[in-house]
């Protein structure tokens, strides 16, 4: 799925994280990347197939993901407002509020800001690092960046 962009070199995005745990509770999928699992479970001490069985869902094509309810307290890796993996977090987490779906159009972002704090807050953000960042989301569309 392409997505329409705003190139990310005109663009002036300003992200500064207040660990507030608001997008750890945004219900939905966390994409993982194959090698994401069982790195996961070794940092919890699980044996892979113990943390897939409590932690994941298998979706068609064979991805995993974790599955974050509607009017769930968040994703079950959440600790109060901490992540519990925080070492080791998925690169769809680590890669937040840059995603696809938000940097490549404005109104987007603008409805994303309601929801989050840090957005608008900080630095503007070089466009080699919002791509960085992009790359490390297995999303639904690979990262599409412009």
């Amino acid at each position: 799925m392409k997505l329409p962009l705003v190139p990310l070199d005109r663009r002036r995005l300003r992200f500064e994280c207040t660990q507030c745990g608001a997008c750890c509770r945004k219900p939905g999928l966390v994409h993982l990347h194959p090698d994401e699992p069982a790195r996961l479970a070794a940092y919890l001490g699980l044996e892979v197939r113990a943390f897939a069985a409590r932690y994941l869902r298998r979706l068609p094509g064979g991805r995993m993901a974790i599955v974050v309810h509607e009017g769930s307290a968040g994703c079950p890796l959440l600790a109060g407002d901490r992540c519990s993996v925080e070492a080791v977090k998925p690169g769809q987490c680590r890669a937040y509020p840059f995603w696809p779906e938000l940097v490549g159009d404005p109104a987007a972002w603008r409805a994303e800001k309601r929801k989050c704090e840090g957005l608008g807050r900080g630095p503007v953000w070089p466009a080699a690092e919002i791509r960085r960042l992009l790359a490390l989301d297995p999303g639904v569309d690979g990262g599409n960046t412009d």
